[in-house]
This record gives structure tokens, C-alpha cells and sequence, in this order.
């Protein structure tokens, strides 16, 4: 579930975190099309993101796949404004070329996978997320897959989440 914030509201505010924060994410034209509970998929045009053989640049495709893993991570912590979260590590293995639109599918963690990222963020002040992203190519085969693990760091002065009081 997206925590205390909708859909469309995480749309919105990961594509202005991008435009503002990361130069290189509005040079590519990275745009959110699909949040739900399973996937968060951002694509980006051919045009800015080509190579010399017309096919997707390599780094694009790696970009691309590391803001949909990034967007996952912000999204499980649930407050961009009490987090930061940068890349620990990345795996990519290209399998074919991309001739079209961009397309970067990341998997979105379980419940139980969030509860225990927040358990320790708010134990440690930073937790660690593995997620798989996935890049489609033509007829939505598989061009490429990208394993991140990213890691949510308490910004300064901001409250880790806690347990819920009941009540």
C-alpha cells in the first residue's frame, strides 16, 4: 500500500523531485506512467536517450532503471522529506536492444518486506531495500534487468517512523 499518500500524489511529487533535484532525469524526459501496488513504471522517449546505432544508450537504460528503484525506495519510507535515499549498489545485464520508448517496470516491496524497512529505519535511522527493476523491449519482451539495492538515510533533524500507537 502507499503509505498515507496516493498514487497520483507520489506521481507528482517523484517527477518534481527529479526535475528539481536530479539535472539528468529532465534532460532524459523520465515521466512516471504507472504506480499501483505491485509496480512503479517510468519511461522516457528514444530521441534524448539514443546511441550512434539508434537504439536505447546504455546509460539511459541504467538511469532510467536506477530512479525506478530509487522512486520504490522513497515510496516504502513514505516521507521524502524525512529521508534521503541514495544507490549502495546495481547489477544490469542488457539482453537486447531498446528501439522505442524507454520503459522501466520496478517491482514494489511486499508489506512485510516494508514493515521490516521501517522497523529498522526507525531502530537505525537508514535501511537498506532491494529492488528488481525490470526494462521492456519490443512486444514487452525483457531488453535488460537491473537489481539495486538502495538505502533510505534519516535527514537531519527528522523523526524515523515508529510504531503506530493503538487505539
Amino acid at each position: 500500500m502507499v503509505p498515507e499518500t496516493t498514487s497520483t500524489d507520489w506521481q507528482q511529487r517523484l517527477g518534481a523531485l527529479w526535475v528539481e533535484g536530479i539535472p539528468l532525469a529532465g534532460a532524459m524526459g523520465v515521466q512516471v506512467r504507472r504506480l499501483d501496488e505491485q509496480f512503479l513504471e517510468v519511461t522516457a522517449p528514444l530521441a534524448p536517450n539514443r546511441n550512434h546505432m539508434g537504439s536505447a544508450f546504455g546509460g539511459s537504460l541504467q538511469g532510467l532503471a536506477t530512479l525506478a528503484g530509487w522512486g520504490v525506495t522513497l515510496i516504502a519510507s513514505g516521507d521524502p522529506d524525512a529521508y534521503h535515499v541514495v544507490i549502495r549498489d546495481a547489477q544490469m545485464r542488457f539482453l537486447e536492444p531498446v528501439r522505442g520508448e524507454l520503459s522501466a517496470v520496478a517491482a514494489r516491496p511486499s508489506a512485510g518486506a516494508v514493515a521490516a524497512f521501517h522497523v529498522t529505519l526507525a531502530e537505525r535511522g537508514r535501511a537498506r531495500l532491494t529492488v528488481p527493476v525490470t526494462i521492456r523491449g519490443p512486444g514487452d519482451s525483457v531488453a535488460a534487468r537491473f537489481v539495486g539495492e538502495f538505502v533510505a538515510l534519516a535527514r537531519a533533524g527528522a523523526s524515523a517512523p515508529g510504531p503506530k500507537p493503538e487505539g
